[in-house]
């Protein structure tokens, strides 16, 4: 009789340590979903910043390429006043020059 209680003792310590293990390891692989999912949300929203980021960049470099196009504009525009300029100096000039004689 006291073997039998002795063997029950031992199937049921040894069942409540299966339990445990079982147990520990629903909670490990719990918490190592949690874990993941968790750095999947991270991994999604650096990936959705930094698109972000690149449409910014690219918007930049778009609005650059027009500021560069407007100032070759007006770089070409002041060398054509500048020449005008120079004849309109130049005829002044002729003109003054008749004006004193």
């Amino acid at each position: 009789m006291q073997k039998k209680r002795w063997l029950m003792s031992i199937e049921i310590t040894l069942l409540f340590g299966a339990i445990g293990t079982l147990l520990g390891i629903i909670g490990a692989v719990a918490a190592l979903k949690k874990t993941n999912k968790e750095e999947g949300m991270q991994d999604a929203e650096t990936k959705a910043t930094l698109n972000y980021i690149s449409k910014g960049v690219d918007d930049i470099r778009i609005d650059q390429r027009a500021q560069a196009s407007k100032l070759d504009a007006y770089n070409e525009r002041l060398i054509r006043v500048e020449e005008s300029t120079k004849q309109a100096h130049k005829r002044i000039d002729t003109f003054e020059k008749v004006e004193s004689k």
